[in-house]
């Protein structure tokens, strides 16, 4: 897509020139692109139907964000230089956070130790749960984890069951995004 820059003519123009080319603003930038074209004969696979309802999802989740001041505030502080608070909606409404590792530190079993979760998103990570299973899956305990206040990626979760037979035993984490998005680890004990 080719960008127009300091051309009167075309400066903010938007829409389609005889169905051969599209103007398109982004930002104070105006591109220029052919016109895209469909062929009503083709059908769909079940892939592109999958990623083009994705698309709608992300498409109705990033009109709601700017419908609300705070989420639109807030995606608009982050956006980037040529880009729009609604980009950055829908960007983070595409995109599952990722939990990155699970350190257990010096979990024994004993209640009151700490866990600590490393989650990231592209925008931000909302919430992180922890579940602490045995080696059979029963589970012994779970409950949200507590954003550590200065750094902002890492989580601490604190145990409040014992576990007696935690060897063969996991701990899941479970990171969520603003759109609902989520992302998971499993470690083994």
């Amino acid at each position: 897509m080719a960008r127009i820059t300091q051309n009167a003519l075309v400066k903010g123009a938007r829409g389609n020139v005889g169905k051969q080319f599209v103007y398109k603003k982004r930002g104070k930038n105006t591109h220029i692109a052919l016109m895209p074209t469909i062929d009503k004969n083709t059908v769909p696979t079940d892939n592109q139907i999958r990623v083009r309802d994705k698309f709608a999802d992300a498409s109705a989740y990033a009109t709601g964000a700017m419908a609300s001041p705070e989420l639109k505030a807030e995606y608009d502080r982050k956006t980037p230089a040529g880009k729009t608070g609604h980009n950055m909606a829908f960007r983070d409404a595409l995109k599952a956070p990722v939990v990155k590792s699970i350190d257990p530190g010096k979990y024994a079993g004993l209640t009151g130790a700490l866990i600590e979760i490393s989650a990231k998103d592209d925008f931000r990570v909302a919430s992180v749960f922890v579940s602490i299973r045995t080696a059979t899956g029963e589970l012994v305990e779970e409950g949200n984890v507590l954003l550590n206040p200065i750094h902002r990626n890492r989580w601490v979760y604190t145990t409040v069951k014992e576990n007696p037979s935690m060897a063969g035993g996991s701990i899941s984490a479970t990171a969520k995004d603003i759109p609902g998005n989520e992302g998971k680890l499993d470690i083994t004990l």
